[in-house]
Protein backbone atom coordinates (compact mmCIF):
# COMPACT_ATOMS: atom_id res chain seq x y z
CA UNK A 1 0.00 0.00 0.00
CA UNK A 2 1.53 3.72 -1.12
CA UNK A 3 0.83 5.26 2.12
CA UNK A 4 1.99 2.35 4.48
CA UNK A 5 5.51 2.73 2.37
CA UNK A 6 5.16 6.56 2.49
CA UNK A 7 4.55 6.54 5.77
CA UNK A 8 7.57 4.18 6.80
CA UNK A 9 10.07 6.61 4.59
CA UNK A 10 8.92 9.24 6.44
CA UNK A 11 9.21 7.95 10.23
CA UNK A 12 12.72 6.75 9.20
CA UNK A 13 13.44 10.44 7.95
CA UNK A 14 12.06 12.13 10.87
CA UNK A 15 13.95 9.41 13.55
CA UNK A 16 17.01 9.30 12.30
CA UNK A 17 17.68 11.98 9.85
CA UNK A 18 18.16 9.29 7.22
CA UNK A 19 18.42 10.87 3.32
CA UNK A 20 15.13 11.39 2.23
CA UNK A 21 15.95 10.14 -1.87
CA UNK A 22 18.13 6.66 -0.56
CA UNK A 23 15.38 5.79 2.07
CA UNK A 24 12.70 6.40 -0.26
CA UNK A 25 14.55 4.40 -3.18
CA UNK A 26 15.31 1.32 -0.84
CA UNK A 27 11.98 1.17 0.27
CA UNK A 28 10.48 0.93 -3.03
CA UNK A 29 13.07 -1.30 -4.90
CA UNK A 30 12.02 -3.58 -1.59
CA UNK A 31 7.96 -3.28 -2.61
CA UNK A 32 5.55 -5.05 -4.39
CA UNK A 33 3.70 -1.87 -5.52
CA UNK A 34 2.65 -0.59 -9.10
CA UNK A 35 4.21 1.89 -10.95
CA UNK A 36 0.91 4.54 -9.98
CA UNK A 37 1.09 3.12 -6.38
CA UNK A 38 5.16 3.83 -6.45
CA UNK A 39 4.53 7.09 -7.70
CA UNK A 40 1.58 7.97 -5.24
CA UNK A 41 4.26 7.00 -2.01
CA UNK A 42 6.42 9.23 -4.03
CA UNK A 43 4.21 12.41 -3.81
CA UNK A 44 3.05 11.80 -0.37
CA UNK A 45 6.71 11.72 0.80
CA UNK A 46 8.23 14.66 -0.98
CA UNK A 47 5.05 17.01 -0.81
CA UNK A 48 4.95 15.93 3.33
CA UNK A 49 8.64 17.43 3.89
CA UNK A 50 8.54 20.09 1.15
CA UNK A 51 5.67 21.77 2.91
CA UNK A 52 6.17 20.41 6.44
CA UNK A 53 6.05 24.28 7.52
CA UNK A 54 2.68 24.51 6.01
CA UNK A 55 0.83 21.52 7.11
CA UNK A 56 2.40 21.83 10.76
CA UNK A 57 0.60 25.31 10.95
CA UNK A 58 -2.48 23.75 9.35
CA UNK A 59 -2.42 20.85 12.67
CA UNK A 60 -1.65 23.62 15.11
CA UNK A 61 -4.85 24.53 16.22
CA UNK A 62 -6.53 20.44 16.75
CA UNK A 63 -3.73 19.39 18.47
CA UNK A 64 -2.52 22.84 20.77
CA UNK A 65 -0.39 21.53 23.33
CA UNK A 66 -1.62 17.70 23.14
CA UNK A 67 1.38 15.06 23.31
CA UNK A 68 1.47 13.30 19.94
CA UNK A 69 3.51 10.42 18.80
CA UNK A 70 5.91 11.10 16.00
CA UNK A 71 3.89 7.97 13.78
CA UNK A 72 0.17 9.89 14.61
CA UNK A 73 1.89 13.31 13.54
CA UNK A 74 3.25 12.01 10.39
CA UNK A 75 -0.20 10.41 9.34
CA UNK A 76 -1.82 13.78 10.16
CA UNK A 77 0.91 16.04 8.21
CA UNK A 78 0.81 13.25 5.24
CA UNK A 79 -3.15 12.99 5.20
CA UNK A 80 -3.41 17.00 5.18
CA UNK A 81 -0.87 17.38 2.09
CA UNK A 82 -3.20 14.76 0.52
CA UNK A 83 -6.09 16.93 1.06
CA UNK A 84 -4.65 19.84 0.60
CA UNK A 85 -2.60 19.51 -2.44
CA UNK A 86 -3.58 15.71 -4.19
CA UNK A 87 -7.31 16.91 -5.33
CA UNK A 88 -7.91 14.11 -7.71
CA UNK A 89 -7.99 11.89 -4.61
CA UNK A 90 -11.76 11.43 -2.45
CA UNK A 91 -11.74 13.28 1.10
CA UNK A 92 -13.36 9.89 2.89
CA UNK A 93 -10.50 7.87 0.83
CA UNK A 94 -7.35 10.15 2.35
CA UNK A 95 -8.87 9.56 5.86
CA UNK A 96 -9.72 6.11 6.09
CA UNK A 97 -6.55 4.97 4.46
CA UNK A 98 -5.03 7.10 7.55
CA UNK A 99 -7.72 5.74 10.37
CA UNK A 100 -6.20 2.26 8.85
CA UNK A 101 -2.65 3.18 9.16
CA UNK A 102 -3.53 4.90 12.64
CA UNK A 103 -5.15 2.05 14.35
CA UNK A 104 -2.56 -1.13 12.72
CA UNK A 105 -0.93 0.14 16.46
CA UNK A 106 -3.50 1.58 18.79
CA UNK A 107 -7.06 1.42 18.38
CA UNK A 108 -7.05 4.86 20.03
CA UNK A 109 -4.92 6.79 18.01
CA UNK A 110 -7.19 5.72 14.99
CA UNK A 111 -9.99 7.53 16.71
CA UNK A 112 -7.63 10.71 17.41
CA UNK A 113 -6.71 10.69 13.32
CA UNK A 114 -10.23 10.22 12.42
CA UNK A 115 -11.49 12.93 14.53
CA UNK A 116 -8.96 15.94 13.73
CA UNK A 117 -8.94 15.16 10.18
CA UNK A 118 -12.99 15.66 10.20
CA UNK A 119 -12.67 18.80 12.03
CA UNK A 120 -10.04 20.21 9.28
CA UNK A 121 -12.88 19.27 6.70
CA UNK A 122 -15.22 21.18 8.83
CA UNK A 123 -13.18 23.92 9.07
CA UNK A 124 -10.88 24.31 6.14
CA UNK A 125 -7.82 25.82 5.55
CA UNK A 126 -6.09 28.28 7.81
CA UNK A 127 -5.54 31.38 6.61
CA UNK A 128 -1.95 32.42 6.97
CA UNK A 129 -2.64 35.82 9.54
CA UNK A 130 0.77 36.35 10.16
CA UNK A 131 1.63 40.51 9.54
CA UNK A 132 4.86 39.98 9.16
CA UNK A 133 5.68 39.50 5.48
CA UNK A 134 8.81 37.15 5.89
CA UNK A 135 6.62 34.89 8.08
CA UNK A 136 3.87 34.98 5.75
CA UNK A 137 6.57 33.63 3.39
CA UNK A 138 7.86 31.32 5.58
CA UNK A 139 4.70 29.41 6.59
CA UNK A 140 3.26 29.64 2.72
CA UNK A 141 6.21 28.09 1.32
CA UNK A 142 7.71 26.37 4.09
CA UNK A 143 11.50 27.68 4.14
CA UNK A 144 12.82 28.52 7.89
CA UNK A 145 12.30 31.80 8.89
CA UNK A 146 16.08 32.49 9.24
CA UNK A 147 16.70 31.00 5.77
CA UNK A 148 13.93 33.68 4.62
CA UNK A 149 15.49 36.31 6.25
CA UNK A 150 19.02 35.11 4.97
CA UNK A 151 17.94 34.99 1.12
CA UNK A 152 15.88 38.86 1.79
CA UNK A 153 19.00 40.56 3.05
CA UNK A 154 21.14 38.89 0.31
CA UNK A 155 18.36 39.45 -2.65
CA UNK A 156 15.64 41.59 -1.90
CA UNK A 157 11.96 40.24 -0.96
CA UNK A 158 10.74 39.99 -4.76
CA UNK A 159 13.40 37.65 -5.78
CA UNK A 160 13.29 35.76 -2.58
CA UNK A 161 9.68 35.51 -3.26
CA UNK A 162 10.59 33.60 -6.47
CA UNK A 163 13.38 31.76 -5.05
CA UNK A 164 11.06 29.88 -2.39
CA UNK A 165 7.73 29.44 -4.29
CA UNK A 166 9.98 27.57 -7.18
CA UNK A 167 11.21 25.45 -4.32
CA UNK A 168 8.25 23.90 -4.09
CA UNK A 169 8.13 22.82 -7.41
CA UNK A 170 8.21 19.78 -9.06
CA UNK A 171 11.96 18.97 -10.28
CA UNK A 172 12.87 18.74 -14.07
CA UNK A 173 14.22 15.50 -15.37
CA UNK A 174 17.41 16.67 -16.70
CA UNK A 175 20.25 14.36 -17.79
CA UNK A 176 23.40 15.07 -19.98
CA UNK A 177 24.21 13.53 -23.43
CA UNK A 178 27.76 11.21 -22.98
CA UNK A 179 29.24 12.63 -25.99
CA UNK A 180 31.70 9.36 -25.70
CA UNK A 181 29.05 7.33 -26.94
CA UNK A 182 26.29 8.90 -28.52
CA UNK A 183 25.61 12.27 -29.93
CA UNK A 184 22.83 14.64 -28.98
CA UNK A 185 20.90 14.51 -32.71
CA UNK A 186 21.03 10.96 -32.40
CA UNK A 187 19.63 11.06 -28.89
CA UNK A 188 16.90 13.58 -29.83
CA UNK A 189 15.81 11.18 -32.72
CA UNK A 190 13.46 9.62 -29.41
CA UNK A 191 10.95 11.34 -28.37
CA UNK A 192 10.61 10.93 -25.46
CA UNK A 193 13.74 13.61 -24.88
CA UNK A 194 13.78 17.19 -25.87
CA UNK A 195 16.59 19.83 -26.27
CA UNK A 196 17.79 21.42 -22.31
CA UNK A 197 17.24 24.68 -22.08
CA UNK A 198 20.60 25.98 -21.04
CA UNK A 199 23.51 23.36 -21.30
CA UNK A 200 25.18 22.60 -24.72
CA UNK A 201 24.54 18.79 -24.24
CA UNK A 202 21.59 19.03 -21.85
CA UNK A 203 18.63 16.77 -22.84
CA UNK A 204 15.58 16.82 -20.59
CA UNK A 205 13.57 13.51 -20.23
CA UNK A 206 9.63 13.59 -20.01
CA UNK A 207 8.63 9.61 -19.77
CA UNK A 208 9.15 8.74 -16.44
CA UNK A 209 12.79 7.54 -14.64
CA UNK A 210 15.60 8.09 -16.86
CA UNK A 211 17.75 5.37 -14.86
CA UNK A 212 15.08 3.16 -16.21
CA UNK A 213 15.86 3.55 -20.05
CA UNK A 214 18.41 1.62 -22.33
CA UNK A 215 20.01 4.68 -22.64
CA UNK A 216 20.94 5.10 -19.42
CA UNK A 217 21.85 1.46 -19.15
CA UNK A 218 24.51 1.54 -21.53
CA UNK A 219 25.87 4.96 -20.89
CA UNK A 220 24.58 7.22 -23.60
CA UNK A 221 23.13 9.45 -21.15
CA UNK A 222 24.02 10.40 -17.11
CA UNK A 223 21.49 11.89 -14.75
CA UNK A 224 22.94 15.53 -14.08
CA UNK A 225 20.77 18.65 -13.84
CA UNK A 226 21.82 21.31 -16.14
CA UNK A 227 23.33 24.16 -14.03
CA UNK A 228 25.47 21.39 -13.16
CA UNK A 229 26.57 20.84 -16.68
CA UNK A 230 28.13 24.25 -17.09
CA UNK A 231 30.99 23.61 -14.71
CA UNK A 232 32.95 21.12 -16.44
CA UNK A 233 33.34 23.39 -19.57
CA UNK A 234 33.83 26.76 -17.48
CA UNK A 235 36.71 24.81 -16.26
CA UNK A 236 37.75 23.78 -20.51
CA UNK A 237 40.40 20.99 -19.72
CA UNK A 238 42.56 19.86 -22.27
CA UNK A 239 43.35 17.04 -23.57
CA UNK A 240 46.70 15.47 -22.28
CA UNK A 241 46.75 17.96 -18.65
CA UNK A 242 46.74 17.03 -15.52
CA UNK A 243 43.43 17.38 -13.41
CA UNK A 244 42.59 17.46 -9.96
CA UNK A 245 38.88 16.84 -8.89
CA UNK A 246 38.88 17.66 -5.18
CA UNK A 247 35.50 16.77 -4.09
CA UNK A 248 34.24 14.39 -6.92
CA UNK A 249 31.51 12.51 -5.69
CA UNK A 250 28.37 11.64 -7.33
CA UNK A 251 30.87 11.74 -10.02
CA UNK A 252 28.63 13.66 -12.74
CA UNK A 253 31.04 16.49 -13.07
CA UNK A 254 34.11 14.05 -13.61
CA UNK A 255 32.70 12.39 -15.50
CA UNK A 256 32.01 15.47 -18.26
CA UNK A 257 35.44 16.32 -17.57
CA UNK A 258 36.68 13.22 -18.97
CA UNK A 259 34.37 13.31 -21.88
CA UNK A 260 35.38 16.76 -22.76
CA UNK A 261 39.18 15.37 -22.52
CA UNK A 262 37.94 12.33 -24.68
CA UNK A 263 39.80 10.28 -22.26
CA UNK A 264 43.22 11.61 -22.80
CA UNK A 265 45.23 13.10 -20.26
CA UNK A 266 44.66 12.38 -16.35
CA UNK A 267 41.97 13.06 -14.09
CA UNK A 268 43.00 12.40 -10.38
CA UNK A 269 40.02 12.30 -8.12
CA UNK A 270 39.19 12.65 -4.48
CA UNK A 271 36.63 11.72 -2.16
CA UNK A 272 36.21 11.48 1.24
CA UNK A 273 34.04 8.16 1.75
CA UNK A 274 35.18 4.73 0.32
CA UNK A 275 31.07 4.10 -0.64
CA UNK A 276 30.87 7.12 -2.35
CA UNK A 277 33.91 6.63 -4.39
CA UNK A 278 32.34 3.33 -5.65
CA UNK A 279 29.27 4.96 -6.30
CA UNK A 280 31.33 7.28 -9.03
CA UNK A 281 33.74 4.28 -10.11
CA UNK A 282 30.39 2.19 -11.11
CA UNK A 283 29.19 5.67 -12.98
CA UNK A 284 32.56 5.87 -14.37
CA UNK A 285 32.60 2.41 -15.79
CA UNK A 286 29.31 2.60 -17.23
CA UNK A 287 30.13 5.44 -19.21
CA UNK A 288 33.32 4.22 -20.20
CA UNK A 289 35.39 6.64 -18.82
CA UNK A 290 39.14 5.45 -18.23
CA UNK A 291 41.07 8.27 -17.61
CA UNK A 292 40.15 9.02 -14.10
CA UNK A 293 41.69 7.95 -10.78
CA UNK A 294 39.93 7.60 -7.59
CA UNK A 295 41.33 8.21 -4.43
CA UNK A 296 39.65 7.90 -0.63
CA UNK A 297 41.36 10.94 1.62
CA UNK A 298 40.05 14.26 2.84
CA UNK A 299 41.16 16.97 0.24
CA UNK A 300 41.79 19.36 3.45
CA UNK A 301 45.02 17.44 3.34
CA UNK A 302 46.34 16.88 -0.14
CA UNK A 303 48.72 19.73 -0.15
CA UNK A 304 50.86 17.04 1.96
CA UNK A 305 50.91 14.42 -0.82
CA UNK A 306 52.10 16.59 -3.92
CA UNK A 307 54.59 18.79 -4.69
CA UNK A 308 53.48 22.47 -4.87
CA UNK A 309 52.23 23.83 -8.15
CA UNK A 310 51.40 20.13 -9.42
CA UNK A 311 47.74 20.49 -11.52
CA UNK A 312 47.28 22.21 -14.60
CA UNK A 313 43.45 22.49 -13.83
CA UNK A 314 41.51 22.18 -10.55
CA UNK A 315 37.81 21.74 -9.83
CA UNK A 316 36.65 22.63 -6.45
CA UNK A 317 32.95 21.69 -6.30
CA UNK A 318 33.10 22.25 -2.48
CA UNK A 319 30.67 20.86 0.39
CA UNK A 320 27.92 23.48 0.64
CA UNK A 321 24.49 23.96 2.44
CA UNK A 322 23.07 22.74 -1.04
CA UNK A 323 20.74 26.04 -0.88
CA UNK A 324 20.50 25.81 -4.50
CA UNK A 325 18.62 22.15 -4.85
CA UNK A 326 16.27 22.38 -2.33
CA UNK A 327 13.14 21.43 -4.64
CA UNK A 328 14.92 18.36 -5.40
CA UNK A 329 15.99 17.77 -1.70
CA UNK A 330 13.44 19.31 0.46
CA UNK A 331 14.96 18.04 3.47
CA UNK A 332 18.08 20.92 3.18
CA UNK A 333 15.76 23.33 4.37
CA UNK A 334 15.40 22.24 8.19
CA UNK A 335 18.77 21.85 8.74
CA UNK A 336 20.20 23.90 11.27
CA UNK A 337 21.65 27.27 10.23
CA UNK A 338 24.45 26.35 12.30
CA UNK A 339 25.63 24.59 9.10
CA UNK A 340 27.26 27.58 7.92
CA UNK A 341 29.57 26.99 11.04
CA UNK A 342 31.53 24.11 9.61
CA UNK A 343 30.95 25.03 5.91
CA UNK A 344 32.63 28.32 5.67
CA UNK A 345 35.73 27.19 7.64
CA UNK A 346 35.96 23.72 5.50
CA UNK A 347 35.80 25.59 2.32
CA UNK A 348 38.25 27.74 2.92
CA UNK A 349 40.57 25.06 3.89
CA UNK A 350 40.23 23.29 0.85
CA UNK A 351 40.58 26.63 -1.07
CA UNK A 352 44.17 26.81 0.10
CA UNK A 353 44.76 23.19 -0.55
CA UNK A 354 43.20 24.28 -4.24
CA UNK A 355 45.99 27.70 -4.58
CA UNK A 356 48.85 25.33 -3.31
CA UNK A 357 48.34 22.58 -5.75
CA UNK A 358 47.20 24.38 -9.10
CA UNK A 359 50.68 25.78 -11.40
CA UNK A 360 51.83 29.01 -12.46
CA UNK A 361 49.31 30.31 -15.29
CA UNK A 362 46.83 27.18 -14.08
CA UNK A 363 43.24 27.95 -13.43
CA UNK A 364 40.67 26.40 -11.34
CA UNK A 365 36.86 26.61 -10.48
CA UNK A 366 35.20 26.47 -7.24
CA UNK A 367 31.72 26.05 -7.73
CA UNK A 368 28.73 25.21 -5.29
CA UNK A 369 24.82 24.37 -5.36
CA UNK A 370 24.16 27.04 -3.04
CA UNK A 371 22.83 30.35 -3.74
CA UNK A 372 24.24 31.82 -0.32
CA UNK A 373 26.70 34.14 -0.90
CA UNK A 374 28.98 33.74 2.12
CA UNK A 375 29.51 30.52 0.58
CA UNK A 376 30.15 32.46 -3.11
CA UNK A 377 30.86 35.83 -3.60
CA UNK A 378 32.38 36.73 -0.28
CA UNK A 379 34.19 33.05 0.20
CA UNK A 380 36.20 34.23 -3.16
CA UNK A 381 36.84 37.91 -2.19
CA UNK A 382 38.09 36.41 1.22
CA UNK A 383 40.40 34.12 -1.14
CA UNK A 384 41.58 36.82 -3.69
CA UNK A 385 42.44 38.86 -0.11
CA UNK A 386 44.65 36.09 0.48
CA UNK A 387 45.94 35.68 -2.58
CA UNK A 388 46.55 38.25 -4.90
CA UNK A 389 48.22 36.37 -7.74
CA UNK A 390 44.53 34.55 -7.97
CA UNK A 391 42.36 36.67 -10.73
CA UNK A 392 38.62 35.67 -11.72
CA UNK A 393 37.96 35.51 -15.35
CA UNK A 394 34.76 34.71 -15.11
CA UNK A 395 31.59 34.33 -12.36
CA UNK A 396 28.63 32.45 -13.19
CA UNK A 397 25.33 32.74 -10.74
CA UNK A 398 22.15 30.51 -11.82
CA UNK A 399 19.20 31.37 -9.72
CA UNK A 400 16.85 28.21 -9.53
CA UNK A 401 13.67 30.00 -11.06
CA UNK A 402 15.47 31.55 -14.18
CA UNK A 403 15.87 28.04 -16.27
CA UNK A 404 13.94 25.64 -13.93
CA UNK A 405 17.31 23.98 -13.28
CA UNK A 406 19.26 23.97 -9.98
CA UNK A 407 20.81 27.23 -8.47
CA UNK A 408 24.47 26.77 -8.71
CA UNK A 409 27.42 29.48 -8.50
CA UNK A 410 30.71 28.94 -10.22
CA UNK A 411 33.90 30.69 -10.51
CA UNK A 412 36.77 30.49 -12.81
CA UNK A 413 40.11 31.86 -11.46
CA UNK A 414 43.60 31.65 -13.07
CA UNK A 415 46.99 31.66 -10.90
CA UNK A 416 49.31 34.15 -12.46
CA UNK A 417 52.99 34.27 -11.20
Amino acid sequence: MARAVALEVLLKYWNEQSYLNITLNEYLQNSDLSRNDKDLATRIVYGTIQNKIYLEYQLEPYIKDKKVKNRERLILLMSLYQLIFLDKIPSYAIIDEAVKLAKNKNLYAGKFVNAILRNYLRNGKRNIDEADELKRLSIETSHPLWMVKMLSKQYGLEVTKKICFHDNMPPVRAARVNTLKINKEELLKDSAFKKGNLALDAVLYEAGNIADTKYFKSGSVTIQDESSQLVAPLLDPQKNELILDMCCAPGSKTAHLAALMENSGKIIAYDLFEHKIKLVNDNLVRLGITNVELHVKDATTLKDDYPKETFDRILLDAPCSGLGVMKRKPEIKYHDSTVMDTLIPLQTKLLDNAYYLLKNNGKMVYSTCTINKKENELMIKQFLDKYPDMRIIEEKKILPYVYDSDGFYMCKLEKGK
